[in-house]
């Protein structure tokens, strides 16, 4: 289960928004970016500020966006001399993308909505045959 939510009510109705193309946080994924517009520096930095440290990455579509997305928490970054961030993320939940919030920072936010992918809070469910038919193997080889 990912660090400290268990229910889609325990997580943030407003988070920052990344919309990057060709990149995905896959469910129960690791995602590592290179951060160096400095308007997503700035991001990095609020979120790390926050109690949630929340980034949701989205794909974008044209002159919108998609309309679901996932949110990977920080839990890891460091700072590179020339100033670039390098930070990962780990998937939480996937989200539905309700509205777009722009203004008051650089960069996205958008309201979304968790409730359909609450499934995503859950641990990860394990077939106890295919774990049998993994060990059984391991011991004939």
């Amino acid at each position: 289960m990912p660090q400290g939510y268990v229910r889609a009510l325990d997580l943030p109705q407003v988070i920052p928004v990344f919309p990057l193309g060709g990149t995905i946080l896959l469910p129960r994924g690791q995602l590592p970016l290179n951060i160096f517009e400095p308007r997503y520096l700035q991001m990095v930095e609020d979120v790390l500020k926050s109690g949630h440290r929340l980034i949701g990455m989205i794909q974008p579509l044209g002159d919108g966006l998609a309309a679901v997305g996932a949110a990977g928490r920080v839990t890891m970054f460091s700072e590179s001399d020339d100033g670039r961030m390098l930070i990962s993320l780990r998937s939480v939940s996937r989200f539905r993308l309700v509205e777009r919030i722009e203004g008051f920072t650089p960069y996205l936010r958008g309201r979304v909505d968790w409730a359909p992918y609450r499934a995503d809070l859950r641990a990860a469910e394990r077939s106890f045959q295919l774990m049998r038919q993994v060990a059984g193997r391991a011991e004939q080889d």
